[in-house]
């Protein structure tokens, strides 16, 4: 299914939730419709994936998480990361990367370390998201970034650049470049979220050292929290998502107490 055809099933599914509950004027504001409007939706980028949680609300406004996958996945890796995260609390939305090597093309996507396209991806992504919010309910504060491998390297990029735009950045065994930490002059991240993993840059073929990831997140302000990965249970990939779960609803509440 592609994603037109997956947003025309999500309409479908939210018109029948709409027709069950006698069409809630509170579910019709939520969702930005009005009875017998068609919806347009405009995406500005193809090769998008988006996961629905189990019993969507439309009157609560969920979280979104942002999966950019590593080198060589795509965005239809968003189907098997979002369940382990959580079925029920977050909105996901995932783009496959644009560059491909047209000698090696079973290599997959990978993501160009630019930052000249990171200000292009960063508009289409704020596109993105204000198109979907015609049919679903997104919380403009709770915009979470998350990725792994080279998904935190564009992670970091697309942080630094728009910070108000995003609430914070999970970096879970990620790869770093040169370039992610250049041209943030002046640039303060009081008030994101970091969720840093302890294996981040301990790659082998890694120019960076943990302690030296550390240091540059330091110098920009965020809220930095690492993951212990030393620990044998922290190490599967299912322990991190559980991880980056709580790391994320730990925000919300702290939110609510605020």
């Amino acid at each position: 299914m592609d994603f037109t055809q997956r947003l025309k099933w999500i309409e479908q599914v939210l018109n029948a939730e709409q027709t069950e509950n006698l069409h809630s004027p509170a579910e019709n504001r939520f969702l930005g419709m009005q009875e017998n409007a068609e919806l347009q939706v405009n995406l500005p980028l193809k090769h998008i994936s988006l996961f629905r949680p189990e019993h969507y609300e439309p009157g609560y406004a969920y979280p979104l998480v942002i999966w950019l996958h590593a080198d060589g996945g795509s965005e239809h890796d968003l189907h098997q990361i979002m369940p382990q995260i959580s079925l029920r609390n977050y909105l996901g939305l995932s783009f496959r990367a644009p560059a491909i090597d047209p000698a090696v093309p079973e290599n997959g996507y990978h993501w160009p370390d630019s930052h000249l396209f990171t200000a292009q991806f960063m508009e289409s992504i704020q596109k993105t998201i204000l198109e979907l919010r015609k049919v679903l309910n997104i919380h403009e504060d709770r915009i979470y970034l998350a990725g792994t491998g080279s998904g935190c390297s564009i992670a970091t990029k697309l942080l630094l650049k728009a910070p108000r735009l995003f609430a914070g950045a999970a970096l879970l065994n990620g790869s770093f470049s040169d370039k992610d930490f250049q041209k943030t002059s002046g640039t303060s991240l009081k008030g994101n979220r970091v969720l840093l993993d302890r294996r981040s840059s301990n790659h082998a073929d890694s120019k960076h050292s943990a302690q030296w990831l550390s240091r540059m997140w330091e110098t920009t302000g965020a809220d930095i929290q690492t993951v212990n990965s030393l620990k044998p249970e922290a190490t599967q990939d299912i322990e991190l998502f559980r991880i980056l779960d709580r790391w994320i609803m730990e925000g919300i509440s702290t939110a609510w107490l605020v």
